[in-house]
């Protein structure tokens, strides 16, 4: 090792640690006491604890409301990221036509990300409400009374989650996409056009294989989030979140603090939420193996 990396190497620490201390403070202290914790019995307001080894982790795998919390949050994996990455390629084709007001067009789709989401469910509550909503005001002027449904009644609640989670996201992986379009030389499309290719062939045989690494990464992204995703469901319908759009971050949050019912299971919810990261892991993996392609250079 050469004496100025070691000097290089002595400058850059002071400058690295800041961060490294609010990672370990942030990150590292909570991940290690959470999983400390899921082998207790705790409460959370005094040091009493009793140990029960991995019985939070049996009790959670025979828990009726866990299984339903993760049917949940994988139907907002599915259902939202299918509709998501739909919308985005759709915009994405959009995007690639239109010669003017690019950039119009890309903050009008990412405006939603800069939004609270408790603001979004505030303004979606409004619209779906059944009594004075915009929706069912809208199709009884256009004479559709048969569509009238009670959008946040626990039928539909589900695909009314769906639709805000998908209205607020697709921007943002929109985004993502012409990020990676963006890297593409001119130079390719202009040959392919040459060659007599369609822009439809061109996108399917072009666009997509070389932001293919740059969609697998916008999935995994996706995968994450959906699994872990809080605000939206927690607040969609006024911070009383139904049992029906329980997912997994919803119940250990009730588990650890509640709302008028407090249970404070610490050690429970804890158990639940290693549960949660070792699901997240595994999609993961599953989806980089199954999307996993040789790269594209030009």
């Amino acid at each position: 090792m050469s004496n100025s990396f070691k000097r290089n190497k002595k400058l850059a620490l002071p400058f690295l640690l800041p961060s490294l201390v609010v990672y370990i403070l942030f990150f590292i202290y909570p991940a290690v006491s959470g999983l400390f914790y899921s082998f207790f019995d705790y409460k959370g307001f005094t040091r009493d604890k009793t140990f029960v080894g991995i019985s939070n982790f049996t009790e959670a795998l025979s828990d009726k409301i866990f299984w339903g919390a993760l049917l949940v949050n994988l139907k907002i994996m599915f259902f939202g990221g299918l509709f998501i990455f739909l919308l985005a390629f759709a915009f994405l084709i959009m995007y690639q036509c239109i010669a003017h007001f690019k950039s119009t067009f890309r903050a009008l789709l990412f405006l939603p990300n800069i939004i609270s989401p408790v603001a979004i469910c505030i303004l979606w509550g409004f619209v779906f409400n059944q009594n004075f909503g915009l929706l069912n005001n809208l199709l009884t002027s256009f004479g559709l009374e048969k569509l009238i449904v009670a959008w946040l009644a626990p039928e539909y609640i589900m695909v009314s989650l769906i639709f805000v989670i998908v209205w607020t996201y697709v921007g943002f992986y929109f985004v993502i996409l012409v990020s990676g379009v963006s890297k593409i030389p001119d130079s390719v499309y202009e040959s392919a056009l040459l060659e007599g290719a369609s822009p439809v062939q061109a996108f399917f045989k072009i666009t997509i294989p070389m932001i293919w690494d740059v969609f697998t990464v916008a999935v995994v992204y996706w995968l994450i989030s959906s699994l872990k995703m809080f605000e939206l469901p927690f607040s969609f319908t006024g911070f009383k979140p139904r049992m029906e759009i329980w997912n997994i971050p919803i119940y250990i949050y009730m588990l650890g603090f509640g709302r008028n019912d407090a249970i404070y299971r610490i050690g429970y919810a804890a158990a639940i939420a290693v549960l949660l990261s070792i699901i997240v892991m595994i999609f993961v993996q599953i989806s980089r193996k199954l999307m996993t392609r040789e790269s594209i250079e030009y």
